[in-house]
């Protein structure tokens, strides 16, 4: 066993290719708070019991992935550097993102659709879900493993040594991800992952683009709370003796 595990450490492609192995149970893992949601509506539970479930899977799974993050050459989550200048400039990383939802929407309404396939398929569980459980996994879940998954463990670990090429794959598995399928889809979410990955990669903190796709996800699902939100980092960097 310490032959192996010296082996590995020497040869950078082999601990590449077991990052690559770990990845897949992984990403089958990241599903498990959605579909013991969905597992639980089908059944016709009661919402409290569908609920306490959500969060259980929640629980668990986020627990597997901080021990994976702990135990790989990755900083470890920290929530300290979500500093106020690092808000206000996510905030103008937001904006780009609804500019580029905005460009995506002639094309979507052209292509005979007003939003996107998988926007469409969230709203329709959405309408069965009970609100804490489907918040958790549209505003929680989805946005920290996602980009640990897509923005850390694909560039940092499967492509270190060549990880520009890695946040590409990322960006691009992401994207996949979302079942894109006409331009307008594409678009929304081919523009949404580059500026994402472009906060990964240029700040070096995978927090940054949690934050970032936090805000979006949740302006998605109850956007009154975002836009007031939003209003607090940019009052913070403007008017820093006010707050």
């Amino acid at each position: 066993m310490k032959k192996i595990q010296s082996f590995v450490r020497e040869h950078q492609l082999w601990r590449n290719a077991l990052w690559l192995l770990l990845f897949v149970p992984l990403f089958f893992l990241s599903q498990l708070p959605l579909v013991s949601m969905l597992f639980s509506i089908r059944n016709g539970l009661d919402a409290r019991i569908v609920t306490i479930l959500t969060v259980l899977a929640t629980v668990v799974i986020l627990f597997v992935f901080y021990v994976v993050i702990k135990k790989s050459p990755l900083e470890n989550l920290d929530v300290r550097v979500i500093t106020w200048p690092a808000l206000g400039r996510n905030f103008l990383f937001f904006l780009l993102l609804i500019a580029n939802n905005m460009l995506a929407y002639p094309l979507l309404q052209q292509e005979g659709s007003d939003t996107t396939k998988n926007q469409m398929a969230l709203m329709e569980l959405q309408a069965h879900a009970p609100f804490l459980a489907m918040g958790m996994v549209v505003i929680l879940v989805a946005p920290i493993l996602e980009e640990l998954l897509c923005r850390a463990i694909i560039p940092r670990l499967i492509f270190r040594g060549a990880e520009p090429i890695g946040y590409l794959a990322g960006a691009l598995f992401f994207t996949f991800l979302h079942g894109p399928s006409t331009l307008g889809e594409w678009v929304a979410y081919g523009g949404m992952s580059l500026i994402i990955t472009w906060v990964a990669y240029r700040y070096k903190r995978i927090e940054y683009s949690i934050c970032l796709h936090m805000t979006l996800n949740a302006l998605a699902y109850y956007s009154p709370a975002v836009l007031l939100l939003c209003l607090l980092p940019v009052s913070r960097v403007f008017f820093p003796d006010k707050l």
